[in-house]
Formats: C-alpha cells, sequence, structure tokens
C-alpha cells in the first residue's frame, strides 16, 4: 500500500508474526530455517510489515496453524483454535468404536453441531 508515497506495510502481519514465533520460542534464524529462507526476510515482515508472497504465506499458515486471513489481519484467532489434545482425545475415543457405534457417535455429533452452529448464527443476527 501505500500512502503519500510513501510504502506502508501490514502492522498487524507484522504483529502477528513476531508473536506466533516467539509463542513458539523461536529465533529468527529458527524460523527461516523452517520456512527455508533467509532470516533477514523475517526481520522485514517483523519490522516493516512487508506481506511474503503466497507460497510463503501458505507456508507460514501450515506452520503456525493459522489461516492466511489471520496472519493478515482479516480475522481474529483468540478462541478460535481448539485444544489440539482435546482433538486428540476425542479421536483416540472415534477410534476405538466399531462401526456400528461410530455411526450412532456421528448421527449425535452432527445434531450437536447443527445446535451449536444454529445458535452461533442466530447470535450474529441479534436474535
Amino acid at each position: 500500500m501505500k500512502a503519500g508515497g510513501k510504502i506502508v506495510g501490514n502492522e498487524v502481519f507484522a504483529q502477528r508474526i513476531k508473536k506466533l514465533r516467539m509463542d513458539r520460542t523461536l529465533s529468527l534464524d529458527g524460523l527461516a530455517k523452517e520456512l527455508g529462507i533467509n532470516k533477514s526476510r523475517i526481520s522485514m515482515w517483523e519490522t516493516n510489515g512487508t506481506v511474503p508472497r503466497d507460497e510463503i504465506l501458505l507456508k507460514l499458515s501450515q506452520f503456525f496453524g493459522v489461516s492466511i486471513d489471520y496472519l493478515l489481519g482479516n480475522e481474529q484467532m483468540e478462541g478460535k483454535e481448539p485444544d489440539k489434545g482435546k482433538l486428540q482425545y476425542l479421536q483416540r475415543g472415534l477410534e476405538k468404536l466399531d462401526e456400528s457405534r461410530l455411526e450412532k457417535a456421528e448421527k449425535m455429533l452432527s445434531v450437536m453441531f447443527d445446535d451449536i452452529f444454529e445458535a452461533e448464527e442466530d447470535d450474529d443476527d441479534g436474535i
């Protein structure tokens, strides 16, 4: 983006990349190695808000487990990422079920998800 002839970076992107990196206690070198790029590029993202090309954005989103929209500041993440331990617990429980019980569990989850997502839509509508 340009503002008054000066290129303006994405501040939200800069803040989020740095926070995600720090949350994982990764150095600039560590993240650079994970992504196969030079650490100076990461420094540019964090200090100038320079947004990388699409394939690097995709690598970042996959590595940190967040959406590209989140990285760019188009959505909030707080409370959106489920606890991986809880998901693994549910998955292990489902893996133990025979076909008949798995179908029953699927039907129950389907009803619960429909109810949850319907309630969220009602909240969004102000109901």
